[in-house]
């Protein structure tokens, strides 16, 4: 999401102002926070961004941040060391995702902000006032969707709010057109994706897919050899698929208790929940999934199914909290 610059540093002894506009905190709270670079991936971030700044009422603010002393806006500034010459640079790249946002909704409120703290650390800090986080998501590679970019990662991991992330492929927004997909497995992680999810939908008019998945159990060769016959396993995959109903079934009620208006499509598969969400993204125009699920250790901080949906999905993805 932000380059990596290498600025030459000052001569010995001189004096050095840090390139950075602040601001407060005041002008941060309830806003749509996004991290702009210019890159194409920012882009989309800031086009999704306008858009969700307009369905929330809320304002807009356009963040550029890079650590000073590895700032690299682009091949002219690497001989720079002037505080000025930096922050005249920042300044334009946050002014061109400013210009971005108007252009896509001259309604949008817009502000602007730079740092020198690196983007990952300001947004984190942007977070805990921050209606909700955007960034643009980096995949690079031979296989499609294996890498994230890290300011991506970071974000999504360490935010105090909701964070969504943009790939760059992406040109749609939730609406009638495009739906929102959910996925659920009962745990307190889901329950956040489900009131965010639907709040969503409610505001863009879009069909919510509630989706969980089911794994068949696994079967040892020695219960195969001795057992006569395989009841237990049937049971087993009956329990499971129940389950995984059953969440669904809930989530729905929820939904249908705050947004009634909203549209609920149920979808409830065996598999890998990962696989299914990101499946379920290709005709999805934002999949929502809750930091962590029943399988993670409470320890991490992002867990393991939304670490791949993040990875694997061909829409944005939207970490709830």
């Amino acid at each position: 999401m932000v380059p990596e610059v290498m600025v030459k540093p000052p001569p010995s002894g001189a004096a050095v102002e840090s390139p950075v506009k602040e601001g407060s905190m005041s002008d941060v709270t309830g806003a749509v926070v996004v991290g702009y670079d210019g890159s194409p991936e920012a882009d989309r971030a800031v086009d999704w961004a306008a858009a969700e700044a307009v369905r929330r009422d809320r304002p807009l603010l356009v963040l550029f941040a890079s650590d000073y002393d590895r700032l690299r806006v682009s091949p002219e500034f690497l001989d720079a060391w002037s505080p000025a010459t930096v922050q005249e640079a920042a300044d334009g790249i946050v002014a061109a995702g400013e210009a971005r946002a108007r252009a896509a909704h001259p309604g949008v409120v817009v502000q602007v902000r730079t740092s020198h703290r690196g983007a990952a650390a300001a947004l984190k800090d942007l977070s805990e006032h921050a209606g909700i986080i955007v960034v643009g998501g980096r995949k690079h590679g031979r296989v499609t969707g294996v890498l994230l970019g890290s300011v991506a990662f970071a974000a999504a991991a360490h935010a105090h709010c909701p964070v969504v992330v943009v790939p760059a492929e992406s040109e749609v927004y939730p609406g009638p057109e495009h739906p929102i997909v959910v996925g659920v497995d009962g745990s307190s992680g889901s329950d956040k994706a489900v009131r965010l999810a639907a709040d969503m939908a409610a505001g863009t008019s879009a069909e919510l897919v509630v989706a969980s998945a089911w794994e068949t159990p696994a079967i040892d060769h020695w219960s195969r050899l001795y057992l006569a016959d395989d009841d237990w396993r049937h049971e087993s995959i009956a329990a499971a698929r129940s389950a995984g109903a059953a969440h669904v079934a809930r989530a729905k009620e929820v939904v249908e208790g705050t947004h009634p208006e909203v549209v609920v499509r149920e979808l409830v598969q065996e598999g890998r929940g990962d696989l299914l969400l990101a499946d379920a993204s290709r005709d999805a125009a934002l999949v929502v999934v809750g930091a962590r699920g029943h399988g993670d250790l409470v320890s991490l901080l992002l867990g393991s199914v939304s670490r791949s949906v993040m990875h694997r999905a061909h829409c944005p993805v939207a970490i709830a909290r």
